[in-house]
């Protein structure tokens, strides 16, 4: 399966800082941004020539056998992620997400040929919550997304990567699956949404409940609104299905275990509960790192990269 790391192309951050210097709506959110670090706003553009550079050498060489040995090491995702978190309160990233993907994909077309089916991960850029990620396997083009930077909290980023992995699984089961398989889903999800945003103590203990509908709300000016509202309807009633599945006891609207266990047996009845929980945990990144700046990237971090891809030109 490999290590679950954001490991991306140059390709990738060339096309994203190029679309990011084009952008003039953020423009002054992006000079704030890199203000930061001592970095103007002739950054953006000087960085996306520097990995074009780095990736028109590397498509000389590049094929599907090699591709991932070509990606960059993780620092350039977290950088890129820092970056991005400073515009986390200009709406959603779901646009810039797909031109990314687009763009990386029609010049994989003209660069690498070979590749442009393929797929390479390393070359499956996705941005959830202002957080720069890449999708991991090719059973969903969405998820399960391996972010460049994971939570703050062990416990959460350690049982967040337990889902990842479960999800990758799914690709090598034929549907329908084994209840199981979906319940475990709910319950791993259920458990980060508390982890994440814990429910005041009692009076009144409003558990689960509380977390997911915190979560949601705050996902609200993260996501498009479409997207939004199919989150709300799916976890309108979620909690109930998942204290089923759980308890084992039929609810008091007289939903049964069997009742419930049949509407997680496929991908497209668990999909949203996936999306959801990976952008709960993708907004959450971008809110820890809105109003803080990481260790590594505190002394020059671009002046260490650029150094990186230059290697071997």
């Amino acid at each position: 399966m490999g290590e679950l790391t954001c490991t991306l192309s140059a390709l990738v951050f060339a096309e994203l800082y190029d679309l990011l210097a084009k952008e003039r709506r953020w423009r002054e959110s992006l000079d704030d941004r890199l203000a930061e670090l001592g970095y103007d706003g002739d950054w953006l553009d000087d960085a996306s020539a520097s990995y074009l550079a780095k990736w028109e050498y590397d498509a000389q060489y590049i094929d599907p056998a090699s591709a991932e040995g070509y990606a960059l090491s993780v620092e350039h995702a977290v950088l890129a992620t820092w970056i991005l978190a400073g515009l986390r309160n200009e709406g959603d990233s779901y646009q810039l997400s797909a031109d990314l993907r687009d763009a990386v994909m029609k010049r994989l077309a003209v660069d690498a040929p070979s590749l442009a089916g393929h797929k390479p991960r390393s070359m499956a850029p996705i941005i959830r919550g202002w957080t720069l990620g890449l999708v991991a396997g090719t059973f969903d083009p969405s998820v399960p997304v391996v972010p460049a930077v994971f939570p703050q909290d062990e416990h959460i980023t350690g049982a967040y990567r337990g889902l990842v992995e479960h999800v990758l699984h799914l690709g090598d089961l034929g549907e329908t699956w084994p209840e199981l398989v979906g319940t475990a889903l709910y319950v791993r999800t259920g458990g980060l949404a508390e982890a994440l945003r814990p429910a005041p103590p009692p009076p009144p203990n409003r558990g689960l409940s509380y977390s997911i509908n915190t979560l949601v709300a705050e996902s609200q000016r993260q996501v498009p609104m479409h997207i939004f509202s199919r989150l709300s309807s799916n976890f309108a009633k979620w909690v109930g299905r998942r204290n089923v599945l759980t308890h084992v006891k039929p609810a008091e609207d007289g939903t049964t275990f069997a009742d419930s266990a049949a509407l997680v047996r496929t991908w497209d009845q668990i999909e949203l509960t996936v999306t959801g929980i990976t952008q709960f945990i993708c907004q959450e990144v971008s809110l820890e790192l809105f109003d803080s700046v990481p260790g590594a990237l505190r002394t020059d971090p671009w002046d260490y990269l650029k150094r990186e891809i230059q290697t071997e030109w």
